[in-house]
C-alpha cells in the first residue's frame, strides 16, 4: 500500500528538515542518503529540487572542524551519492535548470576535496551525470572525465597542481568558479597543507588568464589582514604564488603600481599591526618570509627603506625557535640581498649594509648566548652573496674562520654544546664556498692583494669537513653528532663536484 501523495511528500518534507541543523553532521549524513533511496525510487517529485539542490550543493562541502580534527567526509560522500541518485532518477530536461551549480560542485569536490574516497566519489557521480543526463547537460563533460579519473585524482597534490589546470583550460567558467573556490574557501581551510596547496594551484591557474588573476588577487590582498589566522595564512602564500607565476608566464606584463605597493608593504602592515603574535603567529612569520622571497626573486619594485625594513624583519626571525621560520628567513635573506642592494666593485658594500648583515651575524654567532639566535645567524652567513663578502679585504677569511669555530664540537652556547648551530654552520660554509669558487682561476679562496698571502684554500674547507665527519656528539635526544656528520658528508660531495667543474682538479 502507498502513501497519498500528501502524505508521501510531507515525509520529504520531514527528512528535509533534518538539514536546518547547519552543524549536525549525523543529520546531515543521515539526510543525505535518505534523499538518495528516495530519488532512486521515484518519490522525490521534481517540485522539490528547487529545495533539495542547494541543500546538495552545501553537503558537497561540508567541513566542520571540531577540536584538533574536522567532521565531514562522510557527509560529503554521501552527498556524492545523491548526485550519482540523481543521475538516474531524474530525465535530462528535469535536471537542465540545476546543471550548472550541480556540475560545479561535483567538479569543485573531485578536484580539490581533502580526502580521497571524496575526490573519487564525485569523480563517479559527475561521470554517471554525463553518461545518463547527455552532452547538452555536460557539453565538457566527456574532456574533463578523459583528465579527471579514479587514479589521476589519488594523488591531492597531482589533482590540484596538474588536474585543475587541465579541466580549467575546457572552459572559461570552469577557471571562474576554480578561482572563487579555492580563493575564499580552500585558503582558509583548517588544514595548513591544504592552504599551501591551495595557494600552488592558484598560482598555476594565474597562467591561464592574468586578467581574472589580478582581479582576484586584489580580493586576496583583503583577506591578509582578516580576523580569521588560517585565511591571513592562505592568502599571504597565494600572493606569492600568483604574482611569481605571474611574473614567470606572463614577462611582457606588468603588476599595476597600486598592487605592487600593496605587496611589497603588506609585511610590514601587518608588522605594525601586531599580528605575529598570538595563534598563527608562526606560520604568518613563515608565510611572510616566503613572500619576501618572492618578491625578490620577481625584483619587484620598492624603496630602499622597504628593503632595508624587510632585511630587518627576516633578521628578528632568524633569532625564532622555530627552524621552518629560520630556514624560511635564511632563504627570504638570500634572495633579497642577491635581487637588491647594489655594491661597488672598488669599494665594497657600505657600512650601514655590513652592520644590518655580515657583521651582526659573526657578532652573533660569536657572542649570542641564546642557541635559536646563533642558530639562525649560522644560517644567515651561508646565505651572503659573494658581493657582500669578497671586499674589503680580509672579510671573507673572518667569516670562514667565524664558521669554523663554530663548528668545533668543544664550543660551548650557555654552557652546553648545540648540534644545530654546528650543522648549520657547515651548511653555510659549504654554500659559501660554492659561491666564491666560481670566482676564482685557481684553489685559492681569497688572496690578500697587499702580500699576496693566501688566507683560506679550498683544502683547509675540505679538512674542516673532514673532521665534522669524527663528531659523534651525544646528549639526551641520542646521536646527535650524526646531524653534522651527514651534512659534512654531503658538503664533501657537493665540494668534490664544484671543484672539478670549476678548477679543473679532483681531490680524494
Amino acid at each position: 500500500m502507498r502513501l497519498p501523495l500528501e502524505f508521501g511528500d510531507d515525509v520529504v518534507g520531514a527528512v528535509i528538515s533534518i538539514f536546518e541543523d547547519t552543524d549536525a553532521d549525523s543529520a546531515w549524513h543521515g539526510g543525505c542518503l535518505a534523499l538518495a533511496e528516495l530519488s532512486r525510487r521515484g518519490l522525490l517529485l521534481p517540485s522539490r529540487l528547487d529545495t533539495v539542490i542547494p541543500i546538495i550543493v552545501r553537503a558537497m562541502h561540508f567541513d566542520i572542524l571540531r577540536g584538533q580534527h574536522s567532521v565531514g567526509a562522510h557527509v560529503r560522500d554521501a552527498a556524492s551519492y545523491v548526485c550519482w541518485a540523481f543521475a538516474r532518477a531524474y530525465a535530462p530536461s528535469v535536471m537542465r535548470p540545476y546543471i550548472s551549480v550541480f556540475s560545479e560542485a561535483m567538479i569543485l569536490a573531485a578536484l580539490f576535496d581533502r580526502e580521497i574516497n571524496c575526490r573519487r566519489a564525485a569523480s563517479a557521480a559527475f561521470q554517471e551525470n554525463v553518461g545518463r543526463q547527455g552532452n547538452e547537460n555536460f557539453p565538457f563533460g566527456m574532456e574533463v572525465i578523459a583528465v579527471a579519473d579514479y587514479f589521476s585524482l589519488g594523488n591531492r597534490n597531482s589533482a590540484y597542481l596538474n588536474i585543475a589546470p587541465q579541466v580549467a583550460k575546457l572552459n572559461h567558467e570552469f577557471l571562474e568558479f576554480m578561482l572563487k573556490h579555492l580563493s575564499k574557501v580552500k585558503l582558509g581551510h583548517w588544514d595548513s597543507e591544504i592552504r599551501i596547496v591551495a595557494a600552488k594551484s592558484l598560482g598555476q591557474l594565474t597562467k591561464l588568464d592574468p586578467n581574472l588573476a589580478i582581479l582576484n588577487l586584489q580580493e586576496i590582498i583583503v583577506h591578509t589582514m582578516s580576523s580569521i589566522p588560517n585565511l591571513r595564512h592562505g592568502s599571504l602564500f597565494a600572493i606569492a604564488e600568483i604574482i611569481k607565476s605571474y611574473a614567470f608566464y606572463h614577462p611582457n606584463l606588468e603588476l599595476p603600481e597600486d598592487i605592487t605597493s600593496e605587496i611589497t608593504q603588506l609585511v610590514l602592515k601587518l608588522d605594525k599591526s601586531r599580528l605575529f603574535r598570538g595563534k598563527g603567529g608562526e606560520q604568518l612569520r613563515e608565510a611572510s618570509c616566503n613572500l619576501i622571497e618572492v618578491i625578490s626573486k620577481i625584483q619587484l619594485s620598492m624603496p630602499i627603506k622597504i628593503q632595508v625594513n624587510l632585511v630587518e624583519f627576516l633578521n628578528e626571525n632568524l633569532r625564532q625557535p622555530h627552524e621552518h621560520i629560520q630556514l624560511a628567513a635564511a632563504n627570504g635573506l638570500r634572495q633579497i640581498l642577491f635581487s637588491y642592494f647594489p655594491v661597488s666593485i672598488t669599494e665594497g658594500p657600505s657600512t650601514r649594509l655590513q652592520t644590518l648583515t655580515v657583521l651582526k651575524y659573526m657578532e652573533g654567532l660569536k657572542t649570542e648566548e641564546n642557541v635559536a639566535a646563533t642558530r639562525g645567524y649560522a644560517l644567515a652567513l651561508g646565505t651572503l652573496p659573494y658581493k657582500l663578502i669578497s671586499l674589503p679585504n680580509g672579510r671573507l677569511k673572518e667569516v670562514f674562520d667565524c664558521l669554523s669555530q663554530s663548528i668545533d664540537p668543544n664550543r660551548k652556547i650557555a654552557g652546553e654544546s648545540d648540534p644545530e648551530t654546528r650543522r648549520n654552520s657547515i651548511n653555510s660554509l659549504i654554500e659559501l664556498t660554492e659561491k666564491i669558487l666560481p670566482q676564482r682561476k685557481s684553489s685559492n679562496l681569497e688572496i690578500n692583494n697587499e702580500n699576496n698571502e693566501i688566507l683560506y684554500t679550498l683544502d683547509q674547507v675540505i679538512d674542516i669537513l673532514l673532521k665534522t665527519c669524527e663528531d659523534y656528539s651525544i646528549d639526551k635526544r641520542g646521536d646527535t653528532g650524526s646531524w653534522c656528520r651527514i651534512a659534512g658528508m654531503k658538503g664533501l660531495e657537493r665540494l668534490i663536484l664544484v671543484s672539478s667543474r670549476h678548477l679543473n682538479q679532483s681531490y680524494p
